[in-house]
């Protein structure tokens, strides 16, 4: 029950306060004689008393009025210059003229010429003779004057009827003059006096301003002017300051009441968050979707400034002296206005309730509705020159359709319609016809590329957005067609690799095999079965080696391999792998010249790893440089990197394509007599890769060199 009262309150405070808002300004502390509305009723009942009572106008003194010579020249050229006015009466005659001279007819001919005659003469003395003018003008202005008058007296009846609660007692300041009208009282509802310095006078003529230019009544009055009490009630304005007090008794109520509900909301009404959010309804609510959610709260909101604002208009226009009927009207809409404005904080409750998180927001936000559309009209700009232009387009169709409308209705507008048509709207419904065009052409070209049609190029036309799809197409046609010649390649070696698979794994394992069959046999000597055990043995080590190596390229390809990096002199590591191979290299009978300097170089790095990647360098010069050559070995630090460089002149032809050299089982000797397993350099390539650092093979004819850079330390 408390949330229910605390809810009626918080919406009647929150309605009281904003229809305060609107009464207090103009009522509080005020009385009618102080409003706008009395202001203005008062200055039109003096201004109009002046004119129908106290110093009504004179036609002789107003038909007397000296002719300005503005007047003259405003009369001169009312229908145009001499020239056109002078043209324009001959034109009116000149087709009744010709008919009349082609039906012979002299006496109606000389009636037209003599009447087209003194039209012109008339004409000519308006321009010649100011004294003509003049009378002229003062016949118009007494016919004027006559008319306005009529009008005057027509409605001074009136104005005496609607202002019958008024008494003055006014003398004129010149002629001394008395006007009353009524007893004045000891306790008016008004009472206004005027002195000689502040005399009442004619501040804005009304009845004469358009006849005559702005004549001005010059009398001034003084004396007093009064609302009399019992007048005002019983005439029709008492309505209007009956319903002023009313609204102002409301004024003074809905202040008390605000103040007083409002203290007690705050002392025995404490507003909780579980009154509205534990319950059958919150749950129901919290089960719609973010935007109905969204769109009730917005209505109702709306709908409550609106309930409010209707009932702020019915209290200050439509008084009624059916209090009764009036009361329950207005009590009606109060009730409404009530109930929405509940209905409304209630939803701004639950929303504040439900969304006490942003990130829950944001959540819901990026799943309406609203925020994919939001999204796809954002989407129209990606590329700004389209939206632009969709955006001018859809102007001009609009305003197109605008303006033929306005010129069939009137009909002057296609002065202005034709001419926009012609260099507006035809041009830009052409262009973008020509951009449509050009659109079906990029959509065919693009079906065909889904066919496979690869050959033809897409055509390009200008430097719009649409010519730049274009040349996007053609860089993604030759980059299909690129794909395509890899996935040849990519096939053809596929098959050499399980075809040297193959070979490399079947040569130790048939030796395997056949010195297998050969102990069998039951007469072997110890000499010869030894020998065929070291065979056993070199073949099974050769195939370990080749499976190890094919697991671990593998595993370096895939990425699932971990480093144990640390801080380690490159130097010292390289000196140690050559040591390492140091009588491989003596029985080789390769001159190995080493350049590594004195100063340590660092670099971080999996030291196993790293030292797998020279060691495999190093075992590739053993296996394929030319017997009795040199091998160039050098390591540098340059530029923050560390540069390893080893080269020599190679024993088998190499092809033309260096990066062969880096795929699986490739070797450098093509018939594959030599005892690699043909995964070193891919083995040290993906070493290498996992370090960040770069390897790069370069064949010069039989020179052969490969370049390791990576960060030093």
């Amino acid at each position: 029950m408390k949330k229910w009262l605390w809810l009626a309150a918080t919406a009647f405070v929150i309605l009281g306060l904003f229809i305060l808002m609107e009464t207090v300004p103009g009522y509080f502390g005020k009385k009618f004689i102080e409003s706008d509305e009395f202001k203005m009723d008062y200055a039109y009942y003096t201004d109009s008393l002046i004119t129908f009572e106290l110093a009504p106008p004179d036609a002789e003194e107003l038909a007397d009025r000296p002719v300005a010579q503005s007047e003259i020249e405003e009369y001169r050229t009312r229908f145009g210059t001499l020239a056109e006015q002078v043209e324009n009466i001959q034109s009116q005659y000149a087709a009744d003229i010709e008919e009349a001279k082609a039906a012979k007819n002299e006496d109606v001919e000389k009636i037209l010429l003599e009447e087209r005659d003194r039209k012109i003469a008339a004409i000519q003395s308006n321009f010649s003779d100011n004294e003509v003018v003049e009378g002229k003008i003062k016949d118009e202005r007494q016919e004027e004057i006559a008319n306005s008058l009529r009008d005057l007296n027509a409605n001074k009846p009136a104005f005496n009827a609607d202002y019958a609660y008024y008494a003055y007692e006014l003398k004129n300041t010149e002629t001394g003059e008395v006007f009353t009208k009524g007893e004045l009282s000891e306790n008016p509802v008004f009472e206004k006096n005027y002195t000689a310095a502040r005399p009442l006078s004619d501040r804005e003529p009304d009845y004469f301003n358009s006849y005559l230019d702005g004549a001005v009544n010059e009398a001034t009055f003084e004396g007093v002017i009064q609302i009399d009490r019992e007048l005002l009630a019983a005439s029709d304005s008492s309505s209007s300051f009956n319903q002023f007090n009313f609204i102002k008794s409301v004024t003074y109520f809905l202040s008390i009441a605000v103040a007083g509900v409002m203290i007690a909301v705050i002392m025995f009404l404490p507003f909780r968050w579980e009154w509205f959010t534990f319950s059958p309804l919150f749950e129901k609510w919290a089960g719609w979707r973010m935007e109905w959610r969204l769109l009730t709260a917005f209505l109702t909101v709306v709908y409550a400034l609106f309930a409010a604002g209707n009932f702020n208009t019915s209290l200050m226009n439509s008084w009624s002296t059916n209090y009764a009927s009036y009361g329950l009207s207005l009590g009606g809409e109060f009730i409404v206005a009530l109930a929405v404005t509940a209905l409304a904080i209630l939803q701004v409750i639950w929303l504040a309730a439900y969304y006490k998180t942003p990130a829950l927001f944001k959540q819901e936000f990026q799943k309406s509705v609203i925020h994919r559309n939001v999204k796809g009209l954002k989407q129209v700009f990606l590329n700004k020159s389209i939206g632009v232009q969709s955006l001018v387009l859809l102007t001009v169709i609009f305003f197109w359709g605008f303006g033929t409308m306005m010129s069939i209705i009137i009909p002057g507008i296609l002065l202005v319609w034709l001419p926009a048509t012609l260099f507006i709207g035809i041009p830009v419904l052409v262009l973008m016809l020509k951009r449509f065009s050009y659109l079906n052409v990029l959509m065919q070209e693009t079906e065909a590329m889904a066919r496979g049609q690869l050959n033809q190029a897409v055509p390009i036309r200008g430097s719009s957005p649409l010519a730049n799809h274009a040349r996007q197409l053609n860089r993604l046609k030759e980059g299909v067609k690129i794909s395509m010649s890899e996935q040849a390649k990519s096939e053809r070696l596929k098959t050499e690799l399980i075809t040297n698979v193959s070979h490399d794994l079947r040569t130790p394992l048939t030796s395997i095999i056949t010195y297998t069959d050969l102990l069998k046999a039951p007469v072997l000597s110890d000499e010869e079965r030894l020998s065929y055990a070291g065979i056993l043995d070199r073949k099974s080590q050769r195939l370990k080696t080749l499976i190890e190596d094919l697991f671990e390229v593998s595993k370096m390809a895939s990425g699932n391999i971990e480093l144990h990096r640390s801080k380690l002199d490159f130097a010292q590591l390289l000196q140690q792998a050559l040591a390492e191979h140091a009588e491989d290299i003596e029985q080789s009978g390769l001159d190995f010249r080493v350049s590594i300097g004195d100063k340590p170089l660092y670099i971080y790095a999996d030291g196993q790893k790293w030292w797998r990647m020279l060691d495999n360098l190093i075992l590739n010069s053993l296996k394929y440089a030319l017997p009795g050559t040199r091998v160039f070995v050098s390591l540098n630090g340059t530029g923050g990197e560390a540069e390893f460089i080893i080269k020599n002149i190679t024993r088998y032809e190499l092809g033309e394509n260096p990066d062969e050299l880096f795929e699986r089982f490739k070797r450098g000797d093509a018939s594959r007599q030599t005892e690699g397993s043909g995964l070193g350099l891919a083995i040290a390539q993906s070493i290498v890769d996992l370090h960040g650092g770069a390897l790069k093979i370069e064949v010069d004819g039989d020179l052969f060199k490969v370049t390791v850079t990576i960060k030093s330390a």
